[in-house]
């Protein structure tokens, strides 16, 4: 079959590089030459039937990614989203000791801002809590895990603040409630601190939330693989007045799991979602394991009439439908991906050629998102795969908060669509 699809692509390739250097109308090109059972004819048409509706996404492995999530938003289209995090914290170094009748000054959690989506101007206020069971590094964590079965309802630090993201001092400071830290300085505890292996089996890390903003508000995004992320013991000892301190670390070695909470009860999404039947006008996409967007092609393998038809190019175009994209910025890439018969993800076959042609990417001059997928579309009309469908979503679904809303094939104008340029005898 691959075969078969490479002469076609060869094929129409070489005709359109001919008919674009020859300047010459496709429906007369060589009719003095060719028998007329060989004559080539080309089309272009965008009206191909395309069905698209809004749908949920159950969850996301999300552990160990670059930047971890907090915060809360909401607005009346996507409804309230909550975002939180689990990390580990590791030694520094091995076999501590703080000398002679150590005394706690303070503990505080560092977190170093790597950027923000939504209205920093709302008031958030930051929850710490401590873990009492392990997450591994070597497993697999999912966006709706349920942060009760790993933490103890014991708040342990504290923090309202206005985010600000873009000020040169960019680290959010949180101050570990006093009693509670001075057990890390009890020497009765200093067994736990030999190596990694004993620590973490003693302190397992912290759950970090915010209380939920229903007006307003962002999600703040955190590099907590950065040496500015950490949580630094301040203490003093009777061997030495002076002030000293030990920093425990997040860095690349600690699991870490996003974690993403939805509620769309209020909200223009809600009257949408899973509705197969009256949701292609709008369509709605939001990341951290928000809706997605489910399209099918139904009727394309109609085109096909004889053996011998190739695809010149395929692009599917989704046009943007302006909403506040001032406070809830574009994504800068969306992805498409198909369904398999079990109903996993696998990606096309454009993809695998080539990711910067398949594109995906925004285009502010038109409002526009563009794939192209010319293979794809040849072995649908073949016959050589079933359309299970596609999926379209957030590129960094698991690392950001973006939001879109799109216009399906039934607007009346601007809609998504399929445009395709084929080629036959």
């Amino acid at each position: 079959m691959l075969l078969k699809f490479n002469q076609y692509f060869i094929f129409a390739l070489v005709i359109l590089l001919f008919i674009q250097s020859c300047k010459k109308d496709l429906s007369s090109l060589g009719l003095n030459l060719q028998p007329e059972s060989d004559k080539i004819s080309g089309n272009t048409f965008d009206t191909v039937s395309v069905k698209a509706y809004t749908i949920t996404e159950d969850s996301l492995s999300t552990d160990e990614r670059s930047v971890s999530l907090l915060g809360s938003y909401t607005d009346p289209v996507f409804g309230t989203t909550d975002a939180s995090f689990l990390t580990q914290i590791r030694l520094s170094t091995s076999n501590v000791t703080f000398g002679n009748s150590p005394t706690l000054d303070s503990m505080v959690l560092y977190l170093d801002y790597s950027s923000y989506y939504g209205d920093t101007n709302s008031l958030q206020n930051i929850l710490v809590y401590e873990m009492n069971k392990d997450i591994y590094y070597d497993s697999a964590y999912y966006s709706n895990l349920n942060p009760s079965d790993y933490v103890n309802n014991t708040l342990i630090a504290t923090k309202s603040y206005y985010p600000m993201p873009n000020d040169t001092n960019k680290v959010v400071s949180i101050k570990f409630d006093s009693t509670w830290a001075t057990k890390f300085i009890d020497i009765t505890n200093i067994s736990h601190f030999t190596d990694n292996n004993t620590f973490l089996e003693w302190f397992k890390g912290i759950y970090v939330k915010t209380q939920s903003i229903y007006y307003n508000g962002a999600i703040i995004y955190y590099s907590l693989i950065s040496s500015l992320s950490k949580i630094t013991l301040y203490y003093k000892n009777t061997s030495d007045t002076a002030q000293k301190k030990f920093d425990f670390l997040i860095n690349s070695s600690c699991a870490r799991v996003n974690l993403f909470k939805h509620n769309y009860s209020l909200s223009t999404v809600n009257n949408v979602l899973n509705d197969s039947l009256t949701s292609d006008s709008l369509l709605y996409l939001q990341a951290m394991s928000g809706p997605v967007v489910k399209i099918k092609f139904p009727y394309l393998n109609k085109i096909k009439k004889d053996s011998t038809l190739a695809i010149v190019n395929a692009q599917l175009i989704i046009p943007v439908d302006d909403y506040d994209q001032a406070t809830y910025k574009t994504p800068t890439k969306l992805l498409l991906v198909a369904y398999n018969s079990s109903g996993a993800y696998s990606f096309l076959p454009d993809y695998m050629v080539n990711s910067g042609y398949f594109d995906g990417n925004y285009y502010a001059s038109d409002k526009t998102y563009r794939f192209n997928i010319s293979r794809y579309v040849q072995e649908l009309i073949d016959n050589s795969i079933t359309d299970y469908g596609l999926a379209l979503f957030v590129y960094d679904n698991r690392t950001s908060a973006n939001r879109v809303i799109l216009r399906g094939p039934k607007c009346i104008s601007n809609k998504m669509r399929l445009s395709i340029t084929y080629l036959k005898p």
